[in-house]
């Protein structure tokens, strides 16, 4: 995929004595890959905060969430909109080695983003622009609405800024019969964006978008608003391998 950002490894070791980062239903810990193209590199393990981290459903999930956002995205570089590149991250289901009690227990690991920021969320909330990346990624949230017919909005565009462009992070993607996961607020999601939504410099006017009714049944912030919460769970151990496996 072209504008993928892909592991291009095999092997990574993980230091889970720390949390890297949290998110609505992931925690994060750094870790740097031992083995391929990217050895020596930094990556990041995300697993999910509930206790069925080998049940396959989650993965599955957000690799076809990934999916369907990496799509999206070619469509908009492609269309050359803006001058610059926006990539995405691309996770795969990496297993943990034996000899450690997170053995056999899986994990989504992709490269390490460095100067991480945010520009808008599944709920409307977006950043001030002072570079210009904001009203791009505001424009390629439109975009998506546009170029998929009204059935998706890709949000909650997370990331880090590069030489070439940017490169982009877990976003959300919300959809109209609402089977995007558990950050897909569906129409009410998407009305509620579009109602807060300023159209800026890199928006088109003959973009597509819903009528706007009302007020946003959505209250607005910045963080993933979820329409489902999974339980907390707790495990450290330091220093783990971890391993890419093929199914």
């Amino acid at each position: 995929m072209p504008y993928a950002r892909e592991n291009n490894a095999t092997q990574a070791e993980i230091d889970t004595s720390e949390i890297f980062g949290s998110g609505a239903f992931k925690i994060v810990h750094a870790g740097t890959y031992t083995r391929g193209t990217r050895s020596g590199q930094k990556c990041v393990s995300k697993e999910f905060k509930t206790g069925c981290v080998v049940e396959s459903h989650y993965f599955d999930e957000e690799l076809n969430i990934c999916a369907k956002a990496q799509k999206i995205l070619d469509a908009f570089n492609e269309a050359s909109i803006i001058n610059q590149e926006i990539h995405l991250n691309t996770p795969e289901v990496w297993t943990y080695l034996p000899g450690c009690n997170k053995a056999g227990q899986k994990s989504l690991i992709e490269p390490m983003i460095l100067n991480f920021e945010k520009f808008n969320s599944n709920s409307g909330w977006a950043a001030t622009d002072t570079t210009g990346w904001a009203s791009a990624m505001q424009a390629l949230s439109h975009f998506s609405y546009h170029n998929s017919a009204g059935q998706f909005l890709l949000c909650d565009l997370q990331g880090g800024r590069y030489n070439n462009g940017y490169v982009l992070s877990d976003p959300v993607i919300m959809s109209r019969v609402q089977n995007c996961g558990p950050a897909d607020l569906g129409m009410d999601g998407i009305m509620s964006f579009f109602q807060r939504h300023k159209c800026g410099a890199f928006c088109k006017r003959d973009w597509s978008k819903p009528p706007v009714l009302g007020k946003a049944k959505i209250p607005m912030r910045e963080g993933t608003t979820m329409e489902a919460y999974l339980p907390t769970r707790s495990s450290r151990t330091p220093m783990t391998n971890l391993q890419r496996i093929r199914e």
